[in-house]
C-alpha cells in the first residue's frame, strides 16, 4: 500500500475494459511506403506565385480577362456571377492574399468568397476553380 513514502490509492477502474469507439479506430493513418519507394519518385507542386495554370483554365472557358496598370489580373465568368483576381500588387497581397475568388449575386455583391495566399501552387487554385466550373447547379449533388 505504501509506495515512495506515500500511501498509494488503489485504482478504482482496475480490470474494467475501456470502451474503444469506432471513430477512434477509423482515424486516417499514413500510408505505408512501398519498400522500393524512394522520396524522389514523386514531386508535389509547390507555390511559384504565377498565374499561368489558372488563367489558361479560365480563358479556355471563355472568361473575360483584364490586366490593370499595376499588373493585377481580374477575370469574370461569362455570366458575370464569378470573379477571380490574381492580385500580386494589391495592398491585400502584402497581408498574404494573392488570389481572390468571389461568387456574386445579381447586384454584384459577394455571396461567398475564398482567398488563397502566396505560396499556394497555382495548380491547386486551378483545381478549386475547375471543380466550381464543372458543377452545373448551385446545389451540391447531395443537397439536390
Amino acid at each position: 500500500m505504501f509506495k515512495y513514502g506515500r500511501r498509494e490509492k488503489p485504482q478504482v477502474n482496475e480490470g474494467i475494459p475501456v470502451p474503444v469507439t469506432y471513430s477512434a479506430l477509423a482515424l486516417p493513418r499514413p500510408a505505408k511506403l512501398h519498400p522500393l519507394h524512394t522520396p524522389d519518385t514523386r514531386e508535389w507542386p509547390t507555390g511559384c506565385d504565377c498565374a499561368g495554370p489558372v488563367l489558361a483554365l479560365l480563358e479556355a472557358h471563355g472568361w473575360t480577362r483584364i490586366t490593370d496598370p499595376d499588373a493585377n489580373v481580374h477575370c469574370t465568368s461569362p455570366d458575370g456571377a464569378m470573379y477571380v483576381g490574381f492580385l500580386p500588387e494589391a495592398p491585400a497581397a502584402r497581408h498574404g492574399d494573392l488570389w481572390h475568388i468571389r461568387a456574386l449575386d445579381l447586384d454584384g455583391a459577394p455571396v461567398w468568397q475564398q482567398t488563397f495566399p502566396s505560396g499556394i501552387p497555382p495548380q491547386a487554385v486551378a483545381g478549386f476553380l475547375a471543380g466550381l466550373i464543372a458543377t452545373p447547379s448551385a446545389l451540391c449533388a447531395h443537397c439536390s
